[in-house]
Formats: C-alpha cells, sequence, structure tokens
C-alpha cells in the first residue's frame, strides 16, 4: 500500500509575454500569483475543488489545465482536495493558463516516487502551455528568453530589471485563439526584418541591462498592429511619450498593456487608464512586482 500524499502548496506567477518585438519568445514574470493547496482525503472520499481569490475562476478551465499537468507526469493520481486561490487577472494575456500547467506538473512530481528532473518538468510545462516563453517564466520567473523546436527547448534566464511594471487590463473580452487569428500567415521582408533587428535587440539590452535600448526594442510589426484593431487606445499606449516610461507592449495576445516604468506606476497606470477610458473602455491597474522566482513549494 502506498503512503498517503501528505500536504503540499503550491504557486506560479503571472507572465507577460512578447514584450512587444519578442513574440513568443521572451517572457517577464510577475508577482500576481495562482496558488493550489493539495491534500490527499480519506479513502473512499471523491476528489474535490474550491475557487477563491481576487480572480477565482467561475468555470473548471484552470482546473482542465492543472488536471493536464498533472496526468502528464502522474498518469494516474490519487483523489485530491485542491483549494485554488487565483490573483492572475483572466484572460488579460497573463499567463493563467501557464500557472496552472506549471502548477499541474508540479502537483504531479509529488505525486510520483521520483520525480522527473527540472529540465523534464519544465519542458512538460512548456510542451502543455503551447508557448516556451509564458512557460519559463511561469516555472522559473525572472526575465526569460526561449527557444523550442528541433533543438528542443533552450533558454536564457535574466534577473528582474531595476524596474516597475504597470499592468492595465482591460475589460475587453479576446480569447486566445482569437487573438492569433489575427496574425497574418506570412510578412513583407521589410517586416520581417524589421522584427529580427529589434528581437536581436531587445536579448541584447535584456542580457546587458541597458534600460535605454528598451523603447526601441519593444517596437514591432509582427503581432501588435494586428490586435490593435480589437484594443482600443491600443496605438496610443504604443506611442506614449512620458519621461518615467521606459518602454510599453500588449502583454501576451492581450488585451492587457504593460509598461516598464521609473517609478511614479500610479500616475503612469492612471495616463493608460485615461486612455482606455477615452475609448468608453473600463479598465483596472496592477502595479506587481517582478517575480524572481517562478514555481514555489511548501509542505
Amino acid at each position: 500500500m502506498r503512503d498517503a500524499v501528505k500536504p503540499f502548496t503550491v504557486s506560479a506567477p503571472a507572465s507577460s509575454a512578447n514584450l512587444g518585438a519578442g513574440f513568443d519568445a521572451v517572457a517577464l514574470a510577475l508577482e500576481l500569483r495562482m496558488t493550489a493547496r493539495v491534500r490527499e482525503p480519506a479513502a473512499g472520499t471523491p476528489a474535490a475543488w474550491t475557487y477563491r481569490g481576487a480572480h477565482a475562476p467561475t468555470h473548471d478551465g484552470l482546473r482542465g489545465c492543472i488536471e493536464r499537468g498533472i496526468a502528464r507526469i502522474a498518469p494516474s493520481p490519487p483523489p485530491l482536495t485542491v483549494e485554488l486561490e487565483n490573483a492572475i487577472p483572466l484572460g488579460g494575456g497573463l499567463g493563467s493558463s501557464a500557472a496552472a500547467y506549471a502548477l499541474g506538473v508540479a502537483i504531479g512530481a509529488q505525486l510520483q516516487p521520483q520525480s522527473p528532473g527540472d529540465e523534464a518538468l519544465a519542458r512538460a510545462v512548456a510542451e502543455l502551455e503551447g508557448h516556451p516563453d509564458n512557460a519559463l517564466a511561469a516555472w522559473y520567473g525572472g526575465i526569460v528568453v526561449a527557444a523550442f523546436g528541433e533543438d528542443g527547448l533552450t533558454s536564457a534566464r535574466f534577473a528582474p530589471l531595476p524596474l516597475a511594471a504597470v499592468v492595465v487590463v482591460p475589460e475587453i473580452a479576446l480569447p486566445t485563439a482569437q487573438a492569433r487569428a489575427l496574425i497574418p500567415v506570412s510578412y513583407s521582408r521589410a517586416d520581417v526584418v524589421y522584427g529580427v533587428q529589434r528581437a536581436a535587440l531587445l536579448g541584447a539590452a535584456l542580457a546587458g541591462g541597458r534600460l535605454d535600448l528598451l523603447r526601441a526594442a519593444v517596437r514591432d510589426r509582427l503581432h501588435q498592429p494586428y490586435r490593435a484593431a480589437l484594443i482600443p487606445g491600443l496605438e496610443e499606449m504604443l506611442a506614449i511619450d512620458d519621461p518615467a516610461v521606459v518602454a510599453v507592449a500588449l502583454s501576451g495576445a492581450g488585451p492587457s498593456v504593460l509598461a516598464l516604468v521609473r517609478g511614479e506606476s500610479a500616475r503612469v497606470g492612471g495616463l493608460l487608464a485615461a486612455i482606455f477610458a477615452r475609448h468608453g473602455v473600463r479598465s483596472a491597474i496592477e502595479t506587481p512586482s517582478f517575480a524572481a522566482n517562478g514555481l514555489t513549494l511548501t509542505r
């Protein structure tokens, strides 16, 4: 007879991906966390899930992601009691599904007599999520530049920037699948060159701590111009010129907007929210710190 699972808690941070030119390659982790408190109920007791938090899910979508993550590592898990507390805005382009897959994979590892290595677990999160940038930001924290393909999963991780983050979350429904459908299947050579130049500049800026390069490095022609059609005011926000603002980018597939700022977070958040308001869109302002740590586990 196997031993019962001892109670434990896992949490994973939100992530803001792309950062403009880093489409599907760059993400940073934010201290808005999804947390699961897990225990095994008494024998014969069915599984039970409860949802809490500022952004508690209203359906079982996140549960499905977590359960797929568990099954990826532990194909025959026991019934579990899970208390899920979520502070990540849902459907906002802030990596809630990546955080959920990270939780599931971490829970699955705890259910196995011998856990797979960290590299295998990170790869499982990336394969489940489909986007290595969000996945590895949720798993490792910090800033991640990632690639996934014939060379396997490769990445570089950097410490958080000496800046503050402002995230403005509009009350717009923009499912990721719909946001993806806006992206063209081909680009002009000029747009590809433009994107490659700025993606390279973005990687260099992150690696070298060159904050002065970020404004130019986050400019993009691959996804933000196409998604702007469904996000009122986005073009104005991307062009904002303010001494406190280092860079502005669409967060993931949107519709949230991320600003990297030198202090004055509340004022900058108000400026971005006011642009949404002028277009008749209500929004909420988040000012999370950067998450230096990704997946955490406590017993």
